[in-house]
């Protein structure tokens, strides 16, 4: 069992079927599971055997019982996101990916994460309006306790880059549908994050995407100047 509450603020254990445990006060939530068949279609290799049916784990909504109503009210959510440490041919395990829609002032919504355990690249990507021209993509390192904002606009994924397996927590609005399809459509992100050896990955171009600039690597220094901690 891996404790999470210092990290979280939540009574909350990871086992090792990759299942959150949860104590009291916290209501127990079955968990959202993305399969391998559901992944398929942003892998790099359309034909690879899955090495595992269940790729992630997505628990949606938690919070404290005294916490609820005011989460609520401001139309946010927690959100945990549990991901096991795998290969898929020589990708690294990874989220589905999406986009946010606008909100009703046309502005994209954000999103905060932080990493409770593991060791993560965020990979984000800007697109034209029309989803028809890449813009920029950029990889963030990120070890427990690091925060990453999505800056609006931006699609996201979550790459488990360690031996260990990844979680991570965010905050983001509730009233919204993530957009999905422009991901899939292009049979994933502009690139691919591929093993390269213990601690190694690098990064293989998906030909589904035109003109592609280099993708950029930063780490969390900039994101402490944000009143996120």
């Amino acid at each position: 069992m891996i404790n999470l509450e210092k990290i979280s603020g939540l009574p909350l254990e990871l086992g090792d079927d990759y299942h959150l445990k949860f104590k009291p006060p916290l209501v127990e939530i079955a968990p959202a599971i993305r399969t391998f068949e559901d992944m398929r279609p942003v892998y790099q290799n359309q034909d690879i055997t899955a090495p595992m049916n269940e790729m992630y784990y997505m628990y949606r909504g938690l919070s404290l019982p005294e916490h609820a109503g005011i989460i609520r009210q401001n139309n946010v959510r927690y959100d945990i996101t549990v991901i096991p440490a795998c290969l898929i041919g020589r990708e690294f395990n990874k989220t589905l990916g999406h986009y946010h829609p606008p909100n009703s002032k046309g502005m994209p919504y954000p999103e905060v994460c932080e990493v409770l355990y593991g060791k993560a690249l965020f990979l984000i990507q800007k697109m034209d309006k029309d989803f028809a021209n890449l813009i920029g993509v950029i990889a963030i390192l990120a070890n427990v306790g690091d925060k990453i904002i999505y800056p609006p606009g931006y699609g996201h994924i979550i790459v488990n880059i360690g031996v260990d397996t990844l979680v991570t927590a965010n905050w983001s609005a509730d009233n919204f549908e993530s957009l999905y399809q422009p991901i899939k459509d292009r049979h994933g992100m502009a690139c691919y994050v591929i093993n390269e050896g213990t601690s190694q990955y690098s990064f293989a171009p998906n030909p589904n995407y035109q003109s592609q600039p280099p993708v950029r690597t930063i780490s969390t220094n900039f994101m402490k100047r944000f009143a996120i901690a």
